[in-house]
This record gives structure tokens, sequence and C-alpha cells, in this order.
């Protein structure tokens, strides 16, 4: 690395400056270390490192628990652990009551999903690759193992939350008084903003009064909302999106949603930081930290079942309602694509199949008599 010269006459002597060359290698090497180490972190959104964190310290309690080795642990140390995470079954006898057999088989022990088990594998591999040993994950016999996992039979259905659509949207937010209440306005703009920007909890959890603003058109009308993601599941590196969000003259226009919040803010004299906040418990003042993740999500929860909801709401009832919806109404297969950040068309499957279930495209249609 090249230095800047010092001007002896201006610094004052650059021995002041200078640290003696004993002590400089060392502690430019430490400080190095600590940013390098910063700037790795910072690779992976925080809630994917508190996974991995929690992840990598039931591995080693297990080796502890079975005499292994954790770091650098053997590839048949993980394929054991692996083993240990997944459901385990036994040949079904004739005493063995019939609605418990699947395939000739009797579940013993139920164990993680397939996907929970990855999960462990990239924990493992994550805390092997810094300290500079071979990532034992890389396995064929970890790999074999993963792929049994995944073939095991009576494995449960994947659970899906009940999209939230336009009618189930509306009677949701009926109950509220965001004129009145300081949560009620909250929710409202909290919940049509995450629903027609396709958000997850956590981008609604990072995101900052600055993020989200108020667009016009040249002759000064409201054109839309920007919705500015400064990062997220799919974008790690944290290059960053802009969402838009049309407005719209019915009960479900977020912008109405998002000035009627932000002026209550202002009242009391809160320009900047979170989005989303808590509310006092005289339900009277907002506090300064953002609203967790989890508390999001159980707010949808509770709102959906105070409004008298049937289905299973929570914090992906967000995005599958948005996806559902735009393409039902009949949206570019693209565009929600785009929109929601979608990788890839094979992850849109399940929104697909949920929009077109009853359509025009349904066979049974022409099956009446």
């Amino acid at each position: 690395m090249t230095m800047a010269p010092v001007d002896e006459d201006e610094a004052g002597g650059a021995s002041e400056l200078v640290v003696p060359a004993a002590d400089g290698p060392v502690a430019r090497r430490g400080e190095l270390t600590a940013r390098a180490e910063d700037l790795a972190r910072a690779s992976r959104v925080d809630s994917t490192w508190t996974a991995y964190t929690r992840r990598w310290r039931r591995f080693t309690i297990w080796c502890a628990e079975h005499d292994e080795p954790a770091l650098p642990a053997e590839p048949m140390t993980i394929a054991r652990f692996l083993a240990d995470l997944a459901a385990q079954w036994r040949p079904a006898t004739p005493a063995d009551p019939v609605e418990t057999i699947v395939e000739g088989q009797v579940l013993v022990r139920a164990g993680l999903r397939p996907s929970t088990c990855e999960g462990y594998r990239a924990a493992i591999a994550v805390a092997h690759r810094p300290a500079g040993h071979d990532n034992p994950c890389d396995d064929e016999r970890v790999a074999r193992v993963l792929a049994g996992i995944r073939r095991q039979r009576g494995l449960a259905p994947v659970r899906r939350r009940t999209a939230l659509r336009p009618a189930q949207m509306r009677q949701l937010l009926a109950p509220l008084r965001p004129e009145e209440d300081l949560a009620d306005a909250r929710d409202a703009a909290m919940l049509l903003i995450g629903w027609k920007a396709a958000l997850r909890t956590d981008d609604l959890h990072r995101l900052q009064l600055a993020d989200i603003t108020v667009d016009h058109d040249d002759t000064g009308h409201v054109g839309g909302l920007a919705v500015h993601l400064r990062r997220s599941k799919a974008d790690q590196a944290g290059n960053g999106t802009t969402l838009g969000i049309t407005t719209t003259d019915d009960d479900l226009d977020a912008i109405t949603a998002w000035r009627r919040w932000t002026n209550l803010l202002r009242a009391h004299g809160i320009i900047a930081g979170p989005a989303w906040r808590p509310v006092d418990r005289h339900g009277s003042r907002p506090r300064a930290a953002a609203l967790s993740t989890r508390s999001i999500r159980d707010t949808i929860t509770r709102r959906a079942e105070a409004a008298g909801l049937d289905g299973d709401y929570g914090g992906h009832s967000l995005r599958r309602g948005f996806a559902t919806t735009a393409l039902a109404g009949g949206a570019a297969y693209h565009a929600v694509q785009q929109h929601g950040r979608w990788r890839s068309p094979s992850s849109m499957a399940p929104y697909v199949e949920e929009a077109r279930r009853y359509d025009d495209t349904n066979p049974t249609r022409l099956m009446a008599g």
C-alpha cells in the first residue's frame, strides 16, 4: 500500500502521526481483520447470520454429546448429525393402527424438513470456510444423506399461508379506526404497503421513513408511492431496488394510509427513523425502535383473527395475496415476477396454481350437463 507523504511543517512533525514501527503492522492488521470480518458479515442479511449461529451452536452441542470434533468436522460426523435430525421410521406390523401406516412404514420420531436440514449443512459449511478448513459438507456421503432425507415418505406438506385477497383485506381493515387510533393508523399503512409491494416481514422491518416517498407527475398530481428496498432476501449484496405503488380511489389506497400515518408521526416530532414502530401501552405515543419481524407477523395474524377471517394468516399472506390477486386480475406473469422479486418462474408456480384454480382455463367448466 502506498502511503501519502506527510508534511512535517503542517502536521507538527511526522513522529506525532506515525505509529511506532514495532506496533504499527500489528495494530493495522488487527484493524483490517475487524473490518474484513464486518464486510464478510455484511454479505448476508442479519436474519441469515442469526439462523447460522443458532444451527452451528446446535451442531457443536451435538458433537460434544457424541464425542466428535466439530471444527474441523469429518464428513461422516455431519452425515450422522443430519440423520439424527431427520425423521425415524420403522416397518409396520399387524398391530399398528391403519391410520399410522404410510407406505408400509410407521413414524417413530418426527424430524426436521429437508429444507431445514439443508440449512444446517449451510451453517456448518460457513463455519469451516473462514477457519481455513476444507468444507466437509461437499463430501458425497453428506450429499447422499440429504438426498435420502428429501425422499423420505410421509413428509408433511409445505405450510402455505392463506393469501390476503382484496375481499379479505377489506374485512381485515374494517374494524380499524386509523383516524382515531395510532396503532390502527400504523397497521393500515403497513398492511397495505406490504401487500401492494409484495414485501416480506423482514423487508417491512428494515424500512425507514425516508425509504417511502410520494411521487408526483409533471402536473403536480400524485403519481404513486415509491418504496425503496435497500436490501432484501433476493438482494444480499444490497444493490437496492425501488418499487412503485399506484394510487387508487378506493378504501385500499396505500398512499392515503401512508400520509395519515406519517402525519401522525410528524405531530409527535418524528420525521426520520423506522417506518413502523411500537406504540406505548397507552396508545398515545410511537416509540423510537422498529417493530420486529416477529411483531409484524403477529400483527397480521392478530388482525386477521380479530376480523373473523377463516384461514391460516401470517407474514407471507401479504406477499402471497399480492401475487394471486395480480395474476387472477390478468397481470402479466413477468410483471408480477419482477415486482415481487421472485428469482425464477418456478418459484412463482404455487401462486399461478392458486390464482388460476377456478378461472376460465379450468376444464371442469366444460363438464356441465
